[in-house]
């Protein structure tokens, strides 16, 4: 009983943190003055990932496919940064605002990748 009670005020704590966020769907909002012009919005998810261990970084890469993401691994080094160093990106495109673009986000936050996460939505006027 006690863990359950642990548990419960884990999810607890855990969903008042996430309300506290901004989430892609936030984002996703149609602007009043282009909707008002009949000009509509879609929108695209970018989420990079970054490691110096391309081990840790490849459960992200599964998980980005599976979402429909098209990941891309880059490698990368500089003078400043001598080390190799690895970026996974990877996009979608939405035609309205959608819960799934923040289940992408969160799938590849839990998925315990030891990395940075990134991630912009960008709008993009479409006339009708």
């Amino acid at each position: 009983m006690y863990r359950r009670l642990s548990l419960a005020a884990l999810l607890a704590l855990t969903l008042a943190n996430a309300s506290a966020a901004t989430l892609p769907s936030n984002l996703m909002l149609p602007d009043p003055d282009l909707a008002t012009h009949g000009i509509v919005e879609r929108w695209t998810l970018t989420i990079r990932l970054e490691s110096d261990d391309l081990k840790a970084i490849t459960p992200c890469r599964q998980v980005l496919a599976d979402r429909g993401f098209a990941p891309v691994l880059s490698k990368m080094a500089s003078s400043t940064r001598p080390q190799l160093h690895f970026k996974i990106e990877g996009s979608k495109e939405y035609t309205q605002a959608t819960t799934e673009a923040d289940d992408a986000l969160a799938a590849v936050q839990q998925a315990g990748c030891k990395t940075s996460v990134n991630w912009a939505v960008v709008a993009k006027p479409v006339p009708r």
